[in-house]
């Protein structure tokens, strides 16, 4: 078992890279569009992070993260990130766990998974509410995921560093 302080400074080195990631969201991928849609990084981010730490441990950064997002970012509902992310960060662990070995394949199944599951319940969310079209939705979710899978080239060699040093220290 680490030191409580071993693990505070690891999260808080998980907490300034996903700052970083959401600075390179905001400032480069924002301004990216191909067909009228920009990568959302967002959901990668905690998909990627439980892949390498697992269900419980990503599930906390996923909601805490997701908590954040929904303070930030605009949703269908209150809590919509909070609610949706650790889902992710859920079947993302499950995935790495029990399916494929962490690497840039799991990586890519996560964050494509975790990207769908995102776009899908907003879909849901906009058919209950009466506000949707079904095919023009799905096709913004299914192309704004394919937009942003080649982001994962700068998310995983961030949180693979910090994942191994970590591991390695103790």
């Amino acid at each position: 078992m680490l030191p409580k302080n071993y693990r505070i400074f690891q999260w808080a080195v998980y907490a300034v890279a996903t700052l970083l990631l959401c600075a390179l969201q905001s400032l480069v991928l924002g301004h990216i569009r191909i067909l009228g849609l920009t990568p959302f990084l967002y959901p990668v981010l905690p998909a990627v992070v439980a892949m390498f730490e697992g269900a419980n441990r990503g599930a906390a950064f996923a909601l805490a993260f997701g908590a954040a997002c929904g303070l930030l970012l605009p949703a269908p509902f209150p809590g919509f990130f909070a609610l949706i992310f650790p889902v992710a960060a859920i079947c993302s662990a499950w995935v790495a766990e029990r399916l494929l070995s962490r690497g840039i394949l799991c990586a890519a199944i996560v964050s494509l998974l975790s990207l769908l599951l995102t776009g899908g319940f907003r879909i849901l969310v906009q058919l209950l509410t009466g506000r949707a079209y079904l095919s023009l939705m799905a096709r913004i979710a299914v192309g704004e995921a394919l937009l942003t899978l080649p982001a994962l080239a700068a998310v995983l060699p961030v949180y693979r560093m910090i994942y191994r040093r970590c591991a390695a220290d103790y």
